[in-house]
């Protein structure tokens, strides 16, 4: 959709009013923009409100939710548009975990010498995921084998030259519009030939009818593993990450990263970092929240990191 077009349609379609969703609890929004503002290389205050441009039916939108009281699990929702309100709610209850049950995960790590304590400075903190599987797909992409900060850095000029600017945020490009991008126009932004092909590859076959992502959604693990696996550009540690943070598997781990070696090995492997297979046994006692568990010390590592 072009720019103009998106502005003819927020402007014709009226702001949404509050919007009330309930989540599962315990869920504190605040820290999870604390949390998730930790792993951005831009050093600012965390925001107060989870405020992003998302894409509904096509269309740029922009959302905002806020919690009034952290301790009840009740969101507030607003939108820029008042045609979209069920699908508002939707998608913020998709981005935000909402269906996650924190509960199991802190019975199963209660008195564990390492884990149980930075739950108790974590409480209510879920991750947050991509609004769209293809958006997550090209994440994925961008961090293959290089920094957060510099795959942060690229995803910007990405979403700046390809995606649809409203009031002071970006919502990301559309598969088609990657698509129509030539390969020489896509490495502009700072990805390498190879990867380039890859999101110029993904976006083609989502815009032809090739490729659903959201059949994933009905697979197992394994079968959604193999799944992304199979497409060109998404290795393990690809389909792993995919898995955790897009689909919300939270027994799915990126036993590959080097990061979640380092880290979890710090806690829970003597110090040292560990193999991928190291990671795997070092969390198998929070069988089947691995991923939870690894996104946990993560993110006291970050915010650890913060205060020095």
């Amino acid at each position: 959709m072009r720019g103009d077009d998106a502005e003819t349609h927020l402007r014709d379609a009226g702001m949404s009013g509050y919007l009330t969703l309930s989540v599962n609890g315990p869920f504190d929004l605040a820290l999870c923009l604390k949390v998730s503002s930790s792993f951005s290389p831009e050093k600012a205050e965390p925001p107060r409100t989870f405020r992003c441009a998302v894409r509904i039916d096509g269309f740029p939108l922009l959302m905002e939710v806020r919690q009034p009281n952290k301790k009840e699990p009740i969101l507030e929702i607003t939108g820029s548009s008042s045609r979209h309100d069920k699908d508002l709610k939707n998608l913020a209850h998709w981005m935000l975990f909402g269906d996650l049950d924190l509960k199991p995960f802190y019975r199963l790590a209660r008195g564990h010498p390492e884990l149980s304590p930075i739950i108790e400075r974590l409480h209510g903190l879920k991750p947050f995921r991509p609004p769209s599987l293809f958006e997550m797909a090209v994440t994925a992409i961008t961090e293959q084998q290089i920094s957060l900060a510099a795959a942060y850095r690229i995803r910007l000029r990405l979403i700046e030259t390809f995606g649809n600017r409203i009031e002071d945020l970006w919502a990301f490009p559309a598969p088609e519009r990657l698509a129509r991008a030539s390969i020489e126009e896509i490495m502009k932004c700072g990805l390498s030939y190879r990867k380039a092909t890859y999101v110029s590859g993904i976006a083609g076959k989502i815009t032809d009818g090739s490729l659903d992502l959201d059949l994933l959604k009905g697979m197992g693990d394994d079968d959604a593993r193999s799944f992304i696996m199979d497409l060109r550009g998404f290795g393990r540690w690809s389909a792993d990450y995919i898995l955790i943070r897009g689909l919300g598997r939270m027994d799915c781990v990126p036993a590959d990263d080097l990061g979640i070696q380092t880290i979890v090995g710090k806690h829970l492997g003597k110090g040292s970092r560990l193999s991928s297979e190291g990671v795997q046994k070092a969390l198998g006692p929070f069988k089947p929240y691995r991923g939870l568990a690894a996104f946990y010390l993560l993110a006291h590592s970050r915010l650890h990191t913060e205060k020095k």
